[in-house]
């Protein structure tokens, strides 16, 4: 198997280019701090996005479904598939996250160095709140 050099950010690790796998996948590691919020409710229409959750309990929504997962699970979203993540706990999380095709972890690791700029335009959409907003909205209701 050939090396690849991780590249940091302020935020998370780049583990996997598109560049070095022929555009099929990237792979970030990318840490949640405790109580984090994760983005929005949106969709990849072209890309799907796995997480395996290294450290700590990540919340997944995926369509209208919540799962919390501990370390060791895996969360998939295919293309087009409703989903955010949110770390509820008190501690601190890690997920590493995979792209495929690969493409979307060059956009935050932008994000991640404090570069302005928003996702290509249809590689991300946001359809919806994210975790703790909806939590906070039922809250008021």
């Amino acid at each position: 198997m050939e090396e690849h050099e991780v590249r940091e950010s302020r935020s998370l690790k780049v583990h996997l280019r598109g560049d070095d796998s022929d555009g099929l996948l990237g792979v970030i590691e990318y840490p949640l701090s405790a109580g984090e919020d994760g983005p929005p409710l949106h969709v990849h229409p072209a890309h799907g996005e796995g997480f395996y959750v290294l450290d700590g309990e990540v919340t997944f929504q995926l369509r209208d479904e919540l799962t919390t997962a501990r370390a060791g699970s895996l969360a998939f979203a295919t293309p087009g598939t409703p989903h955010t993540f949110a770390n509820r706990s008190g501690h601190e999380a890690r997920l590493l996250v995979f792209f495929s095709p690969a493409g979307f972890e060059r956009y935050l690791e932008r994000r991640a160095a404090g570069e302005a700029g928003d996702p290509a335009p249809g590689s991300a959409l946001a359809v919806g709140p994210s975790i703790g907003a909806a939590s906070e909205k039922r809250r008021e209701g």
